[in-house]
């Protein structure tokens, strides 16, 4: 049964975006644009980045490796305060993070240093929410810790309001603020380049003029998201509240009466309910629940429908066309025609903040775009390199590749290996475009080498049986990750041993071992597999790779999938290359130094199939 979903107008969250910051650029403020509502769907910080928001701000370091993984370079801002586990991540994922812990801020300078990093730290001021925030007293010495802390940049203050204690933003508590911002100034001779002056509650103070002169940055969300400000919820003038639309399937339609019949107690939920007597009226039930959004953030689209209530996966709805009239006046209006609903009819709702979180959040909740993102913003282009999988237009494999939204262009036989080819993957990793290596050649030296020059910076996630650091290429379809580790040739560009994860590994020599051992590469052999299972390895595995970089480039060698003899079974090769398409880090997926003919290659091609997104009961 199809699931319920969520409709992302893609161009609307845009022409939200570009309306709020024209605003916010008259009085001279940069926005940083919060995708967190949305999980960090790139398309949607595209939008917001087409429509003039300086850089990202998100809550989960998940969501930010998504973003960098789908090609998203810019500013990137950490909203939540950071904890002191993950300062390391933090410092190699975004660019900014909001702080108010000095230990957590010595960390981040340890981390930063380590790493040859320099990290911005903007400090939040409590200024009365009560959320989070430095006392007064503690501000001045947090400032002059930070400043004399090696690899750190004090890049300004900041505060938020609203979120928890509803402290509404005036004029005198955002000069308050400012105020903070020159005192730090004046006593340690310091230039701040940003004073943050909260969330989209923020956005009345500023349209009425009253935002003091110096507050130059506001990070919104909810405004540029269902278009309203966050005091009174109010629409904002010049945007659109129905970008997001909720949608979920009749799956029953009675005439019923409005009160149930019976003695009544609680409901699944501990609360008694109350009805109201309206009569017999048109009951609908759709296929979603409080498991799924919270259903008090819900407002029907139609005027005339009404919300009964909810369990954990089912919504009541009164689905009368007027519910004020009687009987006889409804069934008149019933049959009238065209607004009558049937079985297996989509219901549609506006959601408020936290309903569409809710959704956003859910598994069991799909999502889909509409709007036109311009080209570039995805992958629809899918290019060779060397092999046979690429030579024949119409066969099954390409029209699985067409099925699942994917333009096939294949390379030229005349590319030579090295610097030529190298180029010619850059060039296809830099227009959006997904290169997928394959024939009997081992590719991976120049493929690695182009993704990281393309990209900046690139995991590795090396799926073989076999380490293959010591000994050649030609004895070891995996033998060139020791030509990438060891740099034996000068144009070839290392990868950093932090995002190198080897996964499936049961043939590793004792030399191989010492050097894995000691570069701290993160490994998972068969036996983990066996221990933890496939899907639990892969996404360790997707998390480490992807840490501080634009992406993860994918190896995958077919000795790995023997049908369960020593290494992995068909089925968990194929789920091991279902959540490498789900996860959206990959930038390259390499099968060369594989046979790609007969039986063999047939098999080798629905893998690669997965690997690009094909699903078993569809794209």
């Amino acid at each position: 049964m199809a699931g319920p979903n969520v409709i992302v107008n893609i161009d609307k969250i845009e022409a939200n975006a570009r309306s709020i910051t024209s605003m916010c650029g008259d009085y001279g403020i940069e926005v940083t644009g919060v995708t967190k509502v949305t999980c960090g769907m790139p398309s949607v910080a595209r939008a917001l980045l087409r429509g003039g928001v300086k850089g990202i701000g998100e809550s989960r370091l998940e969501n930010v490796h998504r973003l960098r993984a789908n090609g998203i370079v810019d500013e990137m801002m950490l909203l939540r305060i950071p904890p002191l586990s993950e300062t390391d991540e933090i410092v190699r994922s975004v660019d900014i993070s909001l702080n108010s812990e000095l230990s957590v801020i010595r960390s981040l300078s340890r981390a930063a240093e380590e790493h040859g990093l320099v990290h911005n730290v903007i400090l939040m001021i409590d200024l009365g929410d009560l959320r989070e925030g430095l006392w007064p007293e503690d501000v001045l010495p947090a400032a002059r810790e930070t400043l004399e802390l090696p690899n750190l940049k004090l890049k300004g203050v900041g505060t938020n309001l609203t979120c928890y204690g509803g402290v509404i933003p005036t004029e005198k508590n955002m000069l308050q603020l400012v105020d903070w911002a020159h005192r730090i100034e004046d006593t340690f001779g310091v230039k701040l380049e940003t004073i943050s002056g909260g969330n989209s509650s923020s956005l009345p103070l500023l349209k009425k003029g009253n935002m003091p002169q110096g507050v130059n940055h506001l990070r919104i969300g909810e405004a540029l998201m269902l278009g309203r400000e966050t005091v009174h919820r109010s629409a904002w003038p010049g945007t659109s509240q129905d970008a997001f639309l909720l949608e979920a399937e009749l799956i029953e339609l009675k005439k019923k009466p409005s009160v149930p019949i019976g003695e009544t107690g609680e409901d699944a939920f501990g609360k008694t309910p109350t009805f109201e007597d309206k009569g017999k009226i048109l009951r609908g039930i759709l296929n979603i629940g409080r498991e799924d959004v919270d259903v008090e953030g819900l407002q029907p689209v139609a005027p005339q429908q009404r919300i009964l209530g909810a369990s954990s996966d089912h919504l009541l709805v009164d689905l009368s066309p007027d519910y004020e009239k009687g009987e006889q006046e409804q069934s008149d209006l019933e049959q009238a025609g065209p607004q009558r609903l049937e079985l297996g009819d989509k219901v549609a709702f506006r959601m408020n903040y936290s309903a569409l979180l809710a959704a956003m959040t859910s598994a069991y909740v799909s999502k889909r775009e509409i709007g036109a993102e311009p080209e570039g913003g995805q992958r629809t282009v899918l290019r060779f390199f060397g092999g046979n999988l690429s030579r024949d237009p119409d066969s099954a494999f390409h029209r699985t590749l067409r099925s699942i939204g994917y333009r096939v262009v294949s390379s030229s036989d005349s590319i030579k290996p090295g610097r030529e080819l190298q180029t010619a993957i850059a060039g296809c990793v830099q227009n959006n475009c997904m290169p997928v290596l394959c024939g009997q050649e081992q590719l991976s030296p120049d493929g690695f080498t182009a993704c990281t020059r393309s990209i900046e910076n690139a995991g590795l996630l090396w799926l073989s049986p076999g380490a293959g650091i010591i000994g050649d290429k030609k004895s070891s379809p995996a033998g060139s990750l020791g030509q990438l580790l060891q740099g034996e040739n000068e144009h070839y560009l290392s990868p950093a041993a932090d995002n190198i994860v080897l996964v499936g590994l049961r043939e590793v020599g004792e030399r191989e071992a010492g050097i894995i051992r000691r570069l701290g590469i993160t490994v998972y052999t068969m036996e983990d597999i066996d221990s933890l299972g496939i899907s639990a390895v892969l996404r360790k595995a997707l998390q480490r790779a992807v840490i501080g970089t634009r992406g993860v480039y994918v190896y995958f060698d077919e000795r790995l999938a023997d049908g369960g003899q020593e290494g992995l079974t068909n089925r968990e090769t194929h789920l091991a290359m279902e959540m490498i398409a789900r996860s959206g880090f990959m930038r390259v997926l390499d099968v060369s130094g594989a046979h790609t003919g007969g039986r063999s290659g047939s098999k080798l091609k629905k893998f690669v199939a997965s690997a690009l997104g094909k699903r078993i009961l569809g794209p």
